[in-house]
């Protein structure tokens, strides 16, 4: 369960869904640790400019 926890993770903090603490608080794990898992699989949005805060729009529903 862990190990798809931490892949969800990845994939919404990668695509800029979550910020870094919230998507490492979601897996249970440092955020120190999520930043390393998605530097090795080429998702650090840290190293990718096209990701900014700024492109993060908040949505909510009705």
């Amino acid at each position: 369960m862990q190990q798809h926890a931490l892949r969800t993770a990845l994939t919404l903090y990668a695509d800029g869904t979550l910020s870094l603490e919230t998507a490492a608080g979601r897996a249970g794990v440092a955020p120190d640790r999520l930043r390393r898992a998605a530097a090795r699989r080429g998702r650090d949005r840290g190293r990718d400019p096209t990701v900014t805060e700024a492109e993060r729009v908040t949505v909510g529903a009705d």
